[in-house]
């Protein structure tokens, strides 16, 4: 009987490493770094607050305007950066295991206060891969004072890029074509919503890759 038992422990305790090994491998991280600058004249941006979900980890940037997750689950993450007289912006990433994650976020200064402006469903969508050399960008917006017209600006910028490119400023319609892209190249881009020349509106960050 004592043998018995004796075999029965040993059972249960290999049982409960073997359990914690697999916890221990479901949960994989890598990390995040990047930096916030303004939008108009590139310079960093200290006392940022960044947040991430599902996670929901938050901190500042220091005085280079830079910051960095240390450990975050593998998977698809939301990054938002928020200051006070700037409009907030998102990101999308994918974090990798043992993998660091750069992002560069542009913030533009908040001008005037018209209602909620909602800029979203881009083309190409977001994280799309095998795209042409030129694109045309499409997106939708939904605003809550529709009397005010709009103009939009597109912007560009390379992965680990802290300058970025005018695609297409002040237009009238929600598209704006970009070509000679470089080949097999992640880029980012956002559209900026204005009013009478002021800044009302941002859209999320999104990304894609060239084939």
């Amino acid at each position: 009987m004592r043998t018995l038992k004796y075999i029965l422990t040993i059972c249960l305790c290999a049982s409960l490493v073997s359990c914690e090994e697999d916890m221990f491998d479901i949960d994989e991280f890598g990390s995040i770094s990047g930096v916030v600058v303004d939008g108009e004249t590139f310079e960093p941006l200290n006392g940022v607050m960044i947040s991430t979900a599902p996670s929901s980890t938050t901190l500042l940037t220091d005085s280079t305007g830079t910051f960095t997750f240390d450990k975050v689950r593998r998977g698809d993450v939301i990054l938002t950066a928020r200051k006070k007289e700037y409009l907030t912006s998102t990101v999308n990433l994918a974090v990798f295991e043992n993998e660091n994650t750069a992002v560069t976020f542009f913030l533009l200064k908040d001008e005037r206060n018209i209602g909620n402006v909602l800029l979203f469903d881009p083309v190409p969508g977001n994280g799309a891969v095998n795209q042409p050399l030129n694109l045309t960008f499409q997106w939708n917006v939904e605003q809550q004072n529709r009397n005010v017209q709009l103009s939009y600006s597109v912007f560009l910028f390379e992965s680990n890029s802290s300058t970025q490119t005018v695609i297409g400023e002040n237009l009238s319609e929600r598209q704006a074509v970009v070509s000679d892209l470089r080949p097999n190249t992640t880029y980012f881009w956002y559209v900026v919503a204005r009013a009478d020349g002021r800044n009302v509106a941002n859209s999320p960050t999104w990304s894609f890759r060239t084939q």
